[in-house]
């Protein structure tokens, strides 16, 4: 099976600095591996030192590179389905941007979703020494993440939860296993102001009620497929700094 890690980011190439190559690199020995990485309008170098530091990955078709100059804030689950759906991945594994995985991270996955019990792979949210960030890996197949239209995108506003929202979705709906290993990634440590910086509002609570809120109505309707009003992960997009497209 092949494996797509989705990274999106704005603003944060001093995180993508630290985890991107680094995370490559871990993942050598798997074959069947891409990483997508967004540049959701980014602000500060990012497509400079993408063209600096991959674009010998992204010749040998181990990385796409995928902008949108659109975005005025940062809305997570807009960017990460507009990541997952350039993906071309059997398995879809959301890796944020401030988190490094371990040498047969791939293979580990790979086993999982090889075993014969259908699974969503999610983290906890803290890492081995106790840093916040992990619970943004979760990882499902494509026809799983399409089947409830990806990540809720009515969850606009602030930072947060939308990882579980979709894992919980995706769960349900698909009458899967919820796996959760071993605290095998790390999380670099930072203040909650860093992910809330291009966020419209600061106040992660708000994000959190939002959410539970959803999967507490989707639970009592059975209705877990979300973005039903209109196009969902929908974007103007330049794909390995080719002419942009609609998705």
């Amino acid at each position: 099976m092949r494996i797509s890690f989705c990274t999106t980011c704005m603003d944060r190439l001093f995180h993508l600095e630290q985890t991107y190559l680094r995370n490559i690199e871990s993942s050598a020995s798997f074959k069947e591996v891409e990483f997508v990485l967004l540049d959701y309008n980014s602000k500060d170098g990012l497509e400079d030192w993408v063209k600096s530091n991959l674009s010998e990955h992204i010749d040998a078709g181990r990385v796409v590179f995928a902008q949108t100059k659109e975005p005025k804030y940062w809305v997570a689950a807009h960017a990460k389905n507009i990541a997952h759906k350039v993906a071309s991945g059997d398995i879809l594994v959301n890796l944020d941007c401030d988190v490094l995985i371990p040498e047969g991270f791939c293979e580990y996955i790979d086993a999982a979703f090889s075993s014969g019990k259908r699974i969503v792979m999610a983290f906890d949210s803290e890492d081995m020494y106790g840093n916040n960030g992990c619970a943004g890996i979760v990882a499902a197949t494509k026809e799983d993440f399409y089947s409830v239209n990806g990540y809720d995108e009515s969850i606009h506003l602030g930072w947060g939860y939308d990882d579980m929202n979709y894992q919980f979705r995706v769960r349900m709906h698909n009458n899967l296993h919820l796996f959760t290993p071993p605290k095998l990634c790390l999380c670099i440590p930072h203040a909650n102001e860093t992910r809330t910086k291009n966020c419209q509002l600061k106040q992660i609570e708000v994000t959190r009620d939002l959410s539970m809120n959803i999967c507490e109505d989707a639970a009592a309707t059975g209705n877990y497929a979300v973005n039903l009003a209109s196009g969902w992960g929908r974007a103007n997009i330049a794909k390995n700094f080719t002419d942009a497209f609609l998705i």
